[in-house]
């Protein structure tokens, strides 16, 4: 055994990238993938290891075959429908506010997303004391096929739950506990209410400040973090120590080792109890990627250590990522294991160069800092199209600070708390202070306007180009030359992906999904002008505190927000808000803090409305300027002409006061109405008899009050947009509405039943396409 290991001792990164060669060739072949297999092979032919060559087809063939299992594996049995199930619970269930959220699986053994929403709070109370992981019950139901993403770049929900072989939403009536048992359960199930226990312990003993720290810190769970706080912490760079890594399992082994030696345990006894304990110690923690990965990497090393194989820490690696992707392939498109694999890999291949002896320990803490950051750049780019341009500083200030005293405080008092009560509250109250101080100090770091750079959502080339400027730097720094030679690829290359965003030679219009409510993007070609006809939102009814959840949808930045980010938006020339009902502008509060905003144009006196009153406050407060527009003003540039239509008056109407735009760009003529009912469209008419305009974005999402057929006979349009939500409570579009454009053959489309609506354009003219339904091509203008 040992003589076979030594024969590829320093190689296993080769039976690595052959592990991922076989999984790409199923499940992502493209041209992307073809040159990482073919550079692959051709460095290992360059080996001249006829064995090694050997075991690299050997793992392929094998890995292929793993991954077609995979595939064939993810089928269901289900249909959708109303049905009785008995489950068992695979997790212990989510309990945020009045929703229940868990994964289940029923006697087949097939995989479901559980849902409930909870009646009562002395039904949640109930449900979170006795619902556990492992506990099995008869449940009826709706079987629903989980949705896709209805706006580009948008997470996809039904995507993200097949890879982990999920077909089906299934939303209960009503969960009883009397119908459940709890009797049969599996060491894992064990663990995991073990972890739950822990978490709950927390939050009913520690200070308020220091809950989501320690839970955080100890048990892998970040839900308590407030919204602020984890923005904060993401803009800074610095996310990753809110997270157990390799760095906390080296903490917690160097501690054990520590300890236990000092107690009289041998060095065997030692050995072998962490061997057992930190699985255990995985699942406790969550079994995130990170975690398993450092967990694996660790036994591998010291078993390698114990019997003296011949294992690198870059083996080790190797080894923990070929057997995570043996037990499940899909891995691979996980962000938090691409992110922990990639930094890990820089960090070792770096670290003879980088990290050595003669480098002083501010200089090792600065290395570790930028080799992360540039590591991680092209994947979070890619999730999330931003960076952190901070987070070098960051890491060099946040690193030390989590090492040496946030990770140690928390594991100390967590277990202080069951010796000595008054010293835990004293020490605890020390600590809130300090953290508090912390997470001020990353809230004000992170509200600089240079903390992060907006790339955009790269494509395959620009995530090529950035892979590549990556490992030239660490290439150029290990030939000892300077950072600012090294870092000047990818400056070069993120400098073009960022211009290439901003200044594409197309312009696009896009009717968002924002469900029952309106937020149309227009982007011009060259930069030439970014706007916001409304932002969408969603309305809120008051509710009891037992029933509100830590973080709620919200549409500005759910949707909205990473859609401007996906298109390396990060200023608006415009945000025009037609009126001041809260599914046209209800989100727009949610925009001042992410995006630059040079000015907000609103119908006249709408800012006595309280909604539109508190945004314009704030808006004001950051210096942006507010025009009161109607009938007659408008602007133009090079790639089209804007003007106000209506209204003409000065008297605020609610709908038949919306802000209509007409505009010329695009090869088009376009006609953006708000919500404006008959009343309004009838004014129109009267004012500017009959004009043709290409596309209508039908006004009121459709209602039956707007759209009348002489509107339709002045205006002419060849295309509708509905912008209304899937399945809404109002019935829009009304089928009369839907009648009038049928009988004048107009190509509709809705965001109700097609997703978000583009329109991407050029000189030579333009395309619709939908986001659910194939492309609609238009001819050149």
């Amino acid at each position: 055994m040992i003589k076979g290991v030594a024969m590829v001792s320093g190689k296993w990164i080769y039976l690595a990238a052959a592990a991922l060669s076989g999984i790409l060739m199923i499940l992502e072949l493209h041209v992307c993938s073809f040159i990482f297999i073919l550079l692959v092979t051709l460095r290992i032919l360059l080996e001249k290891d006829k064995w090694l060559f050997v075991m690299f087809c050997v793992v392929v063939v094998l890995f292929i075959m793993g991954a077609l299992k995979s595939e064939k594996e993810k089928t269901t049995i289900h249909s959708a429908g109303k049905v009785q199930l008995y489950v068992t619970f695979k997790e212990v269930p989510n309990i945020d506010g009045n929703r229940l959220r868990a994964v289940v699986s029923d006697l087949n053994e097939e995989k479901l997303i559980l849902t409930n929403t909870i009646q009562s709070e002395p039904e949640k109370t109930m449900l979170e004391r006795q619902l556990r992981a492992g506990g099995s019950c008869l449940v009826s139901g709706e079987l629903i096929q989980p949705g896709n993403n209805r706006n580009e770049h948008a997470f996809n929900y039904q995507r993200y739950l097949f890879r982990q072989n999920i077909h089906w939403q299934f939303q209960v009536n009503n969960l009883s506990l009397k119908e459940c048992d709890v009797s049969k359960l599996s060491w894992i199930s064990k663990l995991q209410n073990l972890r739950a226990a822990g978490i709950n312990h927390v939050e009913e003993n520690f200070p308020a400040t220091l809950i989501p720290y320690a839970n955080a810190l100890i048990f892998g769970d970040r839900t308590a973090f407030s919204e602020d706080a984890y923005r904060a912490y993401q803009k800074i760079g610095v996310v990753h120590l809110l997270a157990i890594s390799g760095l906390h399992i080296g903490f917690l082994v160097g501690g054990i080792y520590f300890i236990f030696l000092r107690l009289g345990l041998t060095k065997e006894t030692v050995f072998w109890l962490l061997v057992s304990l930190l699985p255990v110690y995985a699942v406790v923690c969550g079994a995130n990627p990170p975690v398993i990965r450092a967990v694996i990497m660790t036994l591998i090393l010291m078993v390698s250590k114990k019997w003296r194989l011949p294992l690198t820490t870059l083996d080790a690696f190797s080894i923990s990522f070929i057997v995570f992707l043996f037990f499940d392939p899909y891995l691979i498109y996980h962000a938090g294991f691409q992110l922990s694999y990639c930094v890990s890999l820089g960090l070792i291949v770096s670290s003879k160069y980088l990290l050595g002896k003669h480098v002083s320990l501010i200089q090792q803490m600065a290395n570790i800092s930028v080799i992360s950051t540039l590591t991680s750049l092209p994947i979070l780019a890619f999730h999330f199209y931003e960076f952190s341009i901070i987070s070098i500083v960051a890491n060099i200030i946040f690193v030390p600070f989590y090492t040496a005293v946030v990770l140690p405080a928390m594991l100390f008092l967590y277990l202080l708390q069951f010796f000595h009560s008054a010293l835990f509250s004293l020490l605890a109250g020390l600590i809130s202070k300090l953290v508090f101080y912390s997470e001020q100090f990353a809230k004000v770091a992170g509200s600089l306007k240079f903390s992060m750079l907006l790339t955009g959502k790269p494509g395959a080339i620009g995530m090529v180009c950035m892979i590549a400027g990556s490992a030239f730097y660490l290439l150029l720094k290990e030939r000892g030359k300077s950072l600012p030679y090294a870092a000047m690829p990818l400056f070069l290359i993120l400098l073009f992906q960022v211009l290439a965003v901003n200044f594409s030679p197309k312009g696009e219009v896009i009717f968002i999904d924002v469900g029952q409510g309106d937020s149309i993007l227009i982007k011009l070609p060259y930069n030439r002008g970014t706007y916001l006809i409304d932002t969408g939102g969603q309305i809120s009814f008051p509710i009891e505190d037992w029933q509100k959840r830590k973080n709620p949808f919200h549409v500005g930045e759910d949707i909205v927000l990473p859609l401007l980010k996906s298109k390396g938006i990060s200023k608006l020339d415009k945000v025009i808000l037609t009126h001041s009902d809260m599914d046209h502008m209800g989100a727009a509060q949610e925009l001042l803090e992410e995006i630059s905003i040079k000015e907000i144009i609103i119908s006249k006196n709408s800012w006595q409305k309280p909604l539109m009153s508190e945004f314009i406050t704030s808006a004001k407060q950051l210096g942006i300027m507010i025009r009161e527009e109607k009938a007659g003003t408008g602007w133009e540039n090079k790639s089209g002409k804007f003007h106000f239509i209506f209204p003409f008056g000065d008297e605020y109407k609610d709908n038949n006061s919306s802000l209509v735009l007409y505009g010329v760009f695009g090869g088009m003529k376009w006609l953006f109405t708000g919500d404006v009912e008959k009343e309004g469209e009838g004014e129109m008419i009267k004012a500017y008899n009959k004009f043709h305009v290409n596309v209508l974005k039908v006004g009121h999402h459709g209602s039956k009050s707007s759209t009348r057929t002489e509107f339709l006979e002045a205006v002419t349009p060849e295309y509708a947009i509905i912008s209304a939500g899937k399945n809404n409570r109002y019935g829009h579009p009304h089928p009369e509405v839907m009648d009038a454009l049928q009988k004048k053959k107009i190509n509709i489309f809705q965001t109700s039943e097609e997703g978000a609506v583009h329109y991407i354009f050029s000189k030579k003219g333009g395309t619709f396409k939908t986001i659910l339904q194939y492309d609609k091509a238009i001819q050149d203008k």
